[in-house]
């Protein structure tokens, strides 16, 4: 079997990583797959440390070369289909170990074409994922006793949060800030409408609204990480949730108190 070169192997490994690990995956799972990478590529030393910020590699072949490379993980957001599609491609490459199939110059070109694609996907058109945040909120307002009135408030609310989120991330913010300003919106837009609507219980559409925010799979996959023994990335997802959630309860409570002052 033609290898690859030490360098372009560990490339191809720390951008599958990349991948998954900014959206949405658990370190675990991005160590995983580059190990398996590397070892589809015919070098089977490989090590590597991941954080939810950063992906360290160190490929060996055997002899006296060693590769070690560093990346940066600036920003995340939540693709499961992303992951889903980049360990299937990965899957796919140990199978051709398997069926015995050349894994040379051309294999290699052809798989990171592949993560290339995968990348620049956007599965999703906006509109879908405008009404889906509207639905996540409306019906949320419903599960917690929320009248159908109240349901097409949220709807509206968590459609235009959606929306709302997709340029407030363009901004040099943080996450804190970022859901600060959302959670903030959101009680905006709830008292906003209150004063044209009367007699709708606002705890229902502002928690629908927020429920948008919350960090469900951060929490999740601080808990995973830290059960599978990877103690630094669960602390970090960990305090990563609580952020957020002070972010959002900021916002909110800031937001709130700031309508109280103005005698609304």
């Amino acid at each position: 079997m033609n290898k690859i070169s030490l360098q372009e192997c560990s490339k191809l490994a720390l951008e599958t990583g990349r991948i998954i690990l900014q959206s949405g995956g658990t370190t675990n799972r991005v160590e995983l797959m580059m190990h398996k990478v590397c070892q589809g590529f015919g070098f089977e030393d490989s090590e590597s440390f991941v954080t939810p910020t950063g992906i360290f590699l160190s490929l060996s072949d055997g002899d006296e070369q060693i590769s070690t490379r560093i990346k940066r993980i600036e920003q995340r957001r939540i693709d499961l289909g992303k992951i889903t599609q980049v360990s299937k491609l990965v899957n796919a490459l140990q199978a051709d170990i398997h069926n015995s199939r050349p894994l040379g110059e051309t294999r290699s070109r052809d798989f990171y074409q592949e993560l290339v694609r995968i990348d620049r996907e956007n599965p999703y058109p906006t509109w879908v994922i405008n009404l889906s945040g509207g639905a996540t909120s409306g019906f949320f307002c419903l599960l917690f006793g929320g009248s159908w009135i109240e349901f097409a408030i949220a709807f509206l609310i968590g459609c235009l949060i959606s929306l709302s989120l997709k340029y407030i991330s363009k901004l040099p913010v943080n996450n804190f800030l970022l859901n600060a300003l959302a959670s903030a919106l959101i009680v905006l837009l709830a008292k906003t409408i209150d004063t044209w609507i009367p007699n709708i219980r606002l705890d229902n559409i502002i928690i629908g609204g927020i429920m948008i925010l919350v960090p469900g799979l951060a929490l999740t996959n601080a808990i995973r990480d830290t059960m599978s023994g990877d103690l630094v990335s669960g602390t970090a997802r960990g305090v990563e949730a609580l952020i957020i959630t002070i972010g959002i309860v900021a916002g909110s409570g800031a937001m709130l108190k700031v309508w109280d002052l103005l005698g609304y």
